[in-house]
C-alpha cells in the first residue's frame, strides 16, 4: 500500500498511511473534519477533529489532500493554515446568489486565479470549457512553448449538482437511485458502494446469492468500461478499426446484460439488502457464454493493436505519470496500478463475494499511456475469470434480506469501481440521511492529469486524458 507520513489537524499526532478523504459534517453545534485513512494493518480508520479555529493544512506534507481541503473550506469556511493556494474549488468567481450547503460559515468565496508562466516565447492554450462532441465542460489552460507544455492547470466543477445536499431530502433507503446517477457509467459501483454503507450501519449481511450477483454485474461493469476505455485510446491515434471493434463488442456485453438482468447498465438492480432481481440458470448459461465470447474477441484484437508499431510510437513514453507524484497525489485504480502501485480495494480491503475471491492484482510500472492500455486489457483478463466463476457456481437461496427503514448511525462503504476506489460516507436519523459523503476516483485522479501531461506535445493531450478517463460527472458531483 503506498502512503506517506500525515499529520492530522492540529493535534500534533502523525500516522504513516493512505489519505483517502477529508470532509466536513454538522454533529449538533460542532462543526467536525473526518480524516479517512487507510493504515497498514487496521485498514481504513475515520480521524474525528471538531473544528474551534484555523486548522493547519497537511497540504504541505501530503499533497493529496489539496482540494479535499479547499472543497471544505469552500463548503464550510474552515481556513487551513498554511496551505499553498487555497482558492475556490467547485465556484470559479463569487456567488451572486445562495451558496452551496446552508450552513456554510462564510459568505465570500473568492476568484480563482491562473498561474502565468512567463518567459520568451510562452503562449497560453485555453481550451473548453465547452468541447467538441458530447463530452462534460472543463477548461484546460495550457502553458507552452512551441508545442511543448510547460505547464496545464484545470478548472472543473462546472456541473456542480449538489448531490451530497440532495441526499440529505431523501430517505435512506429510497437514495439507491440518486447515487446511481452520480457517475453514469460506474452507476452499479456507486449504488453498491451506499447499499454497503447503509447495510454497515444495520450490522446486515446480504445472502450470498445477492454477493455473488453484485459482484458478477460490477465486474461486468469493469469489462464494459476497460473495452470501451481501449477502443477510445485507439480511436484518440487514428486506428479505427480496433475503435470500432471495441465499440461492437461493448455493446455485445450491454446487450447480454439486457438479456439476463433486463438494463444495459444494472441500473435498478442493487438495494439495500440485496439485489431487486436474480439471474436465472438459463439466464446465467447464456450470459457466460456471450461474455466469454464477447472477451475473448477483445484480447485478441487488444493484443495485435498493443503489438503494432504505429501504436506503440504513440503509446509509449506519452503521458508518463512518475510513482512518487502517484504516491504524494494519492492517485488510485488502473491509473496507480500503472505506476506500480499495487492498489486494489477488492484485495485489500474485500467486501461481499470478494471475500472468498482470489486473483491478481496487475501493476506496470512506466506509468505512461502504454501503462495504462496495458492495465486495462490485464484486469479485463481477470474480471472475465470472476464473472465465469461466479456464474458457473451461482449460491441457493434468497436474493435480499429485509431492511429497517429506522436506522440511525453512520457507517462509510468502498468499492473499487472501474476507475478506482470509491468512497460513500453515511449518517442517518431514524432512517433519514443526515450527511452522504461521496468521494469518486476521478477527484483523487484529476489532480494529477497536469503532471503527466508536462513535458509533452500538446497535440498528445487527448490521449494522454483519454488514458486516465476520468469522469466529470462523478468527481463534480
Amino acid at each position: 500500500m503506498a502512503g506517506a507520513t500525515l499529520r492530522l489537524s492540529d493535534r500534533d499526532e502523525e500516522v504513516t498511511g493512505r489519505l483517502v478523504s477529508i470532509f466536513a459534517n454538522r454533529i449538533g453545534g460542532r462543526l467536525v473534519l473526518h480524516y479517512l485513512v487507510d493504515l497498514p494493518g487496521p485498514g481504513y480508520q475515520d480521524f474525528e477533529y471538531v473544528v474551534s479555529g484555523p486548522v493547519r493544512s497537511m497540504t504541505p506534507l501530503t499533497p493529496a489532500a489539496s482540494w479535499h481541503e479547499r472543497e471544505v473550506h469552500e463548503q464550510y469556511g474552515v481556513e487551513f493554515t498554511g496551505h499553498p493556494a487555497l482558492d475556490p474549488l467547485l465556484r470559479h468567481s463569487s456567488p451572486e446568489n445562495g451558496d452551496l450547503r446552508s450552513d456554510r460559515a462564510t459568505g465570500h468565496v473568492g476568484v480563482s486565479h491562473f498561474l502565468r508562466v512567463q518567459g520568451e516565447g510562452v503562449c497560453e492554450v485555453p481550451v473548453g470549457p465547452v468541447h467538441a462532441g458530447i463530452i462534460e465542460p472543463g477548461h484546460f489552460r495550457f502553458s507552452v512553448v512551441g508545442d511543448t507544455v510547460l505547464h496545464l492547470q484545470l478548472q472543473l466543477f462546472y456541473t456542480h449538482k449538489g448531490t451530497e445536499k440532495v441526499f440529505e431530502t431523501l430517505p435512506a433507503n429510497q437514495a439507491v437511485s440518486l447515487a446511481e446517477s452520480v457517475s453514469g457509467d460506474n452507476c452499479l459501483a456507486h449504488a453498491v458502494a451506499y447499499c454497503q454503507a447503509l447495510e454497515e450501519i444495520q450490522r446486515l449481511e446480504i445472502p450470498p446469492k445477492a454477493a455473488a450477483i453484485r459482484l458478477i454485474g460490477l465486474e461486468i461493469e469493469r469489462l464494459v468500461c476497460h473495452i470501451g476505455d481501449f477502443g477510445a485510446l485507439c480511436g484518440d491515434v487514428g486506428f479505427s478499426v480496433p475503435a470500432a471493434y471495441c465499440a461492437r463488442l461493448k455493446e455485445d456485453l450491454l446487450q447480454a446484460s439486457v438479456k439476463a438482468m433486463g438494463t444495459r447498465c444494472w441500473r435498478g438492480i442493487a438495494v439495500a439488502g440485496g439485489v431487486r432481481q436474480e439471474i436465472t440458470v438459463a439466464g446465467a448459461q447464456e450470459l457466460r457464454q456471450r461474455i466469454r465470447t464477447a472477451a475473448e474477441d477483445f484480447f485478441g484484437i487488444a493484443d495485435q493493436a498493443l503489438n503494432t508499431p504505429s501504436l506503440e510510437d504513440r503509446f509509449e513514453g506519452a503521458g508518463i505519470l512518475a510513482q512518487k507524484a502517484a504516491t504524494d497525489l494519492g492517485v488510485v485504480g488502473p491509473v496507480a496500478r500503472a505506476c506500480g502501485i499495487a492498489l486494489d480495494v477488492r484485495r485489500d480491503h474485500p467486501y461481499g463475494a470478494y471475500k472468498q475471491s482470489n486473483f491478481d492484482v496487475p501493476t506496470w510500472h512506466y506509468g505512461d499511456v502504454m501503462s495504462r492500455a496495458r492495465i486495462r486489457v490485464m484486469e479485463a483478463n481477470s474480471s472475465l475469470q470472476m464473472i465465469l466463476d461466479h456464474l458457473a457456481s451461482l449460491p441457493e437461496g434468497s436474493s435480499r434480506t429485509p431492511i429497517s427503514s429506522h436506522a440511525s448511525g453512520s457507517a462509510f462503504s468502498t468499492v473499487e469501481s472501474p476507475r478506482g476506489e470509491l468512497l460513500y460516507w453515511l449518517q442517518l436519523e431514524d432512517g433519514r440521511i443526515q450527511r452522504c459523503h461521496v468521494r469518486s476516483p476521478s477527484f483523487r485522479n484529476w489532480p494529477a492529469l497536469p503532471f503527466a501531461v508536462a513535458g509533452n506535445i500538446i497535440a498528445d493531450f487527448p490521449l494522454i486524458n483519454k488514458s486516465f478517463n476520468l469522469s466529470y460527472s462523478g468527481c463534480d458531483r
